[in-house]
């Protein structure tokens, strides 16, 4: 099993931000507030705590820069100090989210309706915004941070029956970690089995680029999510959270 500091580092490699500022172990990530992994400070190695007002202080300056809100992605690599940082100042916990993976061993194949396009296709890039529903801005950064990927990725499209996009997704290879992302399926397919033949597809990718495993981010309160993945082999991991400044210091 592939350990956290492993995944936390393919999870940077897979899923880019359009600018980040390298502080020690830490990381702030810039990406027009895209996503939360994308728009807020990580830290890579829980020793590098030490002064964390004075080095959370200056990044939320750079936060303010960009217009965004200063944010940090807590997870099991993130220090003593950074926390008791975070309680003092009153930063407030929202958004639980759980990482799970699973060894790759043999794959199930690809389904037959499934069709894999490079990550920069725009066949892929209207399929996820028609599922997802993104805006034009959003539409516009998830581009360009696909654009950004120096890993080998694959977007996946499963149709439904009409020939629209029933369901997507990400896939990302590092480091022999294939990172699944931005599963979507069409509200109106849910429960008829697209979400595991797309993964089945996901996971055999993966496997036939390199990957002896698997990793994904789920939201904490998404249940069906869960259980599917579970259902596929995968197992939890580690939970990670956000903080964010308390509005007064925000306005």
């Amino acid at each position: 099993m592939r350990t956290v500091s492993e995944i936390e580092a393919a999870s940077l490699a897979t899923w880019p931000a359009l600018e980040t500022i390298e502080d020690g172990q830490w990381r702030a990530r810039f990406a027009r507030g895209f996503s939360g992994r994308s728009n807020a400070i990580w830290s890579l190695d829980p020793a590098d705590d030490t002064n964390a007002a004075q080095r959370i202080e200056t990044l939320s300056a750079r936060y303010a820069e960009h217009d965004l809100p200063s944010v940090f992605r807590v997870t099991p690599l993130t220090g003593g100090g950074i926390l008791d940082t975070l309680d003092r100042a009153g930063w407030e916990r929202f958004k639980t989210s759980l990482v799970l993976s699973c060894p790759l061993g043999q794959t199930d194949g690809f389904d037959g309706a499934a069709s894999l396009y490079d990550a920069t296709d725009p066949a892929f890039l209207a399929a996820q915004t028609a599922l997802q529903g993104f805006d034009t801005k959003k539409q516009e950064t998830f581009a360009a941070i696909l654009g950004a990927l120096k890993r080998p990725a694959c977007g996946i499209v499963v149709a439904a029956d009409d020939g629209t996009p029933g369901a997507s997704l990400l896939c990302v290879e590092s480091e022999g970690i294939v990172m699944v992302y931005d599963v979507i399926t069409s509200a109106k397919l849910r429960g008829q089995g697209f979400g595991r033949r797309m993964m089945a597809s996901a996971l055999s990718w993966g496997a036939e680029n390199g990957a002896s495993h698997a990793a994904l981010q789920v939201q904490g309160d998404n249940g069906p999510a869960i259980a599917l993945y579970l259902a596929m082999g995968f197992v939890f991991r580690y939970p990670y959270h956000y903080r964010r400044q308390p509005e007064a210091q925000t306005q």
